[in-house]
């Protein structure tokens, strides 16, 4: 009964982590399978920001893989507060039409990836540590070549916490890891493996048919095999020393001896 809970117990687990998206980079996440999402082409080699506009005339900026220090479209007539301002480096960053500020959302390193199971999408989630607003990132995936930020009607003036849409390509899951493929220390293992069997399947047929040897004689370097363990013992006893050489009574038919 115990080992048919345990069994359960771990295929439930298996299916949970099948649906999470776990964070491998700033704006990377790979499921359990191996695919995920890489956002990293979704700003182009300009630099520029995403950017959406709220009805409220509120803007939004999303540079999701790189940190952006500069204020966007910077007008006279607005502010960028020292310390919660934009100025100073952000990932996602708001300008509020109120009272003509920049509000950094969120930060590079806070990125955050969650799965919403019931939607089978993707959030990207920034809590910023001196504010108390949380905005996530829905990320949806598009078969358009570009990507587009947008603000989703029913999270607009939700109390600071807000959700954007990115519709992107690179939402879509694609092969992050591929375990069709053996990994580098898979194929030095296997190799180490054929090696060894190699030398002992020649080393033995050369000690039987040319050398005439029979029983345990076949296996090659017998000797050097038996004496093997002895040698890892001191071996182990010379790092226990810290290197040193054990001092021992000399043997009493050494030469030293006499």
């Amino acid at each position: 009964m115990c080992r048919i809970l345990a069994i359960f117990l771990c295929c439930l687990l298996n299916l949970t982590l099948a649906d999470q998206c776990k964070k491998v980079g700033d704006c990377s996440c790979e499921f359990y399978d191996g695919k995920g999402i890489n956002l990293a082409p979704v700003i182009p080699k300009t630099n520029q920001p995403l950017q959406t506009i709220a009805p409220n005339a509120d803007e939004y900026y999303f540079s999701p893989c790189e940190t952006i220090k500069y204020v966007p479209n910077d007008q006279p007539n607005r502010t960028d507060p020292e310390g919660s301002g934009c100025s100073n480096g952000y990932t996602l960053c708001m300008f509020v039409n109120a009272t003509k500020t920049y509000k950094r959302l969120g930060e590079l390193q806070e990125t955050q990836f969650s799965t919403n199971e019931d939607e089978n999408v993707v959030y990207m989630t920034y809590k910023h540590p001196k504010e108390s607003t949380v905005t996530h990132v829905k990320l949806l995936c598009t078969n358009d070549k570009k990507s587009y930020l947008f603000l989703e009607p029913t999270a607009a003036n939700n109390a600071g916490n807000e959700t954007l849409l990115l519709f992107s390509p690179y939402a879509c899951p694609i092969t992050i890891e591929d375990f069709s493929k053996p990994s580098t220390g898979t194929v030095l293992l296997i190799m180490l493996f054929i090696s060894f069997l190699s030398y002992f399947l020649i080393g033995a047929t050369v000690n039987a048919f040319y050398l005439g040897a029979r029983g345990m004689e076949i296996i090659p370097n017998l000797d050097f095999w038996r004496s093997l363990p002895g040698l890892v013992r001191d071996g182990a006893s010379f790092l226990q020393n810290g290197c040193r050489v054990e001092r021992r009574a000399p043997n009493p038919d050494s030469y030293d001896a006499i």
